[in-house]
């Protein structure tokens, strides 16, 4: 990118002027000077100054200051060393100030964790299933916490028609195809009485269902004129 023209078409007037398109006095009318690093000199170190490596001096002064004359026992004779200033958090290891400074605690940072897991056998549930289970239960926590138990018992008797009726449509359906699939087949006794308790439990269930919904719906009616 070309500063020069950049600043000249948004009416710079050129080197040795400001920004300022009238006034010379407002603004600068030469550019910050950035300094460069230019040599291969590290972060917090010179490649040219190794006197002062404070940490291995720090750690040569504790070891040296293992006392090993007994047999089975070591004592640390060297009470003032670098690393006794990093504990106490003064001197030029952590600053003056107690739990100030670059060294003063040490953090231990998680570890890294791959990307790549095993395949699981198990399937995992998909967004779409985990929405639709949190709408059903939902639904299901709304309806159990404004229905009376009569409405819970309507409900469940209900559902058993519901269930009874289904079973006993199946097993017309598959008496149906069983008759015509082959004529000569003769419907066995214990056939005959599954068909016919299906059909006793599906009246059943809806006869119950009738009378409590017209129980309630008199109840209703005995409330209202109360």
């Amino acid at each position: 990118m070309d500063a020069h023209a950049l600043l000249t078409s948004q009416g710079w007037r050129g080197k040795g002027h400001s920004l300022h398109p009238t006034n010379e006095n407002v603004g600068l009318k030469r550019p910050l000077l950035v300094s460069r690093k230019d040599n291969t000199l590290g972060i917090g170190k010179k490649q040219h100054r190794t006197s002062d490596m404070w940490w291995m001096n720090a750690f040569d002064s504790s070891l040296k200051g293992l006392d090993t004359s007994k047999q089975g026992t070591v004592v640390q004779t060297v009470t003032s060393g670098g690393l006794d200033m990093i504990k106490m958090g003064g001197g030029k290891y952590v600053g003056t100030a107690v739990g100030k400074g670059l060294y003063a605690s040490f953090v231990k940072g998680e570890c890294l964790s791959g990307t790549i897991t095993e395949d699981s056998k198990e399937s995992t549930p998909t967004a779409v299933d985990s929405v639709k289970e949190q709408e059903r239960r939902k639904r299901k926590s709304v309806r159990g916490s404004n229905e009376t138990k009569e409405e819970r018992r309507a409900r469940k008797i209900a559902k058993r028609a519901a269930r009874a009726k289904k079973a006993l449509i199946e097993a017309e359906a598959e008496a149906e195809i069983a008759r015509e699939t082959s004529v000569e087949k003769i419907e066995t006794k214990e056939e005959r009485r599954e068909r016919r308790r299906l059909k006793k439990l599906a009246k059943e269930a809806e006869k119950n269902y009738v009378e409590l919904s017209s129980g309630q719906a008199r109840k209703k009616k005995k409330r209202r004129k109360d």
